[in-house]
């Protein structure tokens, strides 16, 4: 079922308001849906609080996923949107019965334990079997392949740039990003693609050497992540750059992963090192079946529902009275 909501003006005082009425209404027709269907457990991810979500804690034990640090991440949207968060984020997380923490440094935030929530951390996965093993590309230089949207300066892109100048025998694709959403020119060796279809966004990574994650996640004051586009990657068996601590990855030596630091200057310090890396990486594919079992989505799913269960046995009954 889908509630859908829209302001009923372009002025911009009055189009705020009305955007927020509009949003609240398709949250009653949402809770009252909720309400009727009678569920043992309700899992929302977080976002910022609307009138009246807190409603849902009287039907039934809710979960509550976090899947970034909101509060370090807010702060480069806007200081309005920044201080609204913060002072009502306690309206989702106190009314939780659970959490689910896609990383451990989420998990492990102080602004989050305050809650004193049972809580259990599931990286992000994907289903293995969506993706084929792809041949290594034939290329007569390295070929490295950023996938991402734009607007979020974590990303570091403005790295992959600087990358291409110091190094103009690398050609680097920068998929979902338009030209206009570059901040300076391109060099000529990097292709912005903008956003791309699956078959697109495949048909690139067919000619890719090395997948890049996240350059700068530091930015946000972050060091841990589990990017659905770097598990992607290495599901099509594609080497990849990491730029951060990944949940399931970083635990792992493997010829085919290269980590560097999560600083602002981890590209630039280690621009010859990433370079030597593309080039080993060249006619090389990663073996799927030896990280299957840390980022298939499968044992993540078990995880989860046992998580559910759990969280339904011991807070279910106070929603039956």
């Amino acid at each position: 079922m889908v509630f859908r909501y829209s302001p009923s003006t372009n002025l911009p005082v009055i189009k705020t308001l009305s955007r927020i009425i509009s949003v609240s209404r398709a949250a009653l027709q949402l809770i009252e849906s909720v309400r009727n269907y009678h569920p043992d457990i309700i899992y929302i991810r977080f976002r910022r609080y609307t009138y009246p979500l807190h409603r849902l804690h009287e039907i039934a034990p809710i979960i509550v996923e976090l899947n970034t640090d909101d509060i370090n991440e807010n702060r480069h949207v806007g200081w309005a949107v920044y201080w609204i968060n913060r002072i009502t984020r306690g309206l989702v997380l106190n009314n939780a019965d659970g959490l689910i923490a896609v990383s451990r440094e989420i998990a492990e935030l102080q602004v989050n334990r305050i809650y004193k929530k049972p809580t259990c951390v599931i990286s992000n996965g994907i289903d293995m079997e969506q993706y084929p093993q792809l041949p290594p590309p034939l290329n007569d230089w390295p070929v490295i392949t950023f996938i991402g949207s734009p607007g979020m300066i974590w990303h570091g892109v403005d790295k992959l740039i600087r990358l291409a100048e110091k190094w103009d025998d690398l050609s680097i694709n920068i998929v979902g990003y338009l030209p206009s959403d570059m901040k300076e020119d391109a060099p000529p060796n990097v292709y912005i693609h903008g956003f791309l279809d699956r078959a697109g966004v495949m048909d690139v990574l067919m000619k890719t050497d090395v997948a890049c994650g996240t350059l700068a996640l530091h930015r946000k004051n972050m060091q841990e992540a589990s990017p659905l586009k770097v598990r992607e990657a290495i599901a099509c068996g594609i080497p990849v750059l990491l730029g951060y601590k990944d949940t399931d990855l970083s635990i792992l030596e493997n010829e085919c992963i290269l980590q560097i630091p999560n600083t602002e200057d981890n590209v630039t310090k280690h621009a010859e090192q990433i370079r030597s890396f593309a080039y080993r990486m060249m006619g090389k594919r990663l073996k799927r079946d030896t990280i299957a079992s840390l980022i298939d989505q499968g044992p993540k799913e078990e995880s989860r529902l046992a998580f559910f269960d759990e969280i339904r046995r011991n807070f279910g009954a106070k929603y039956r009275k």
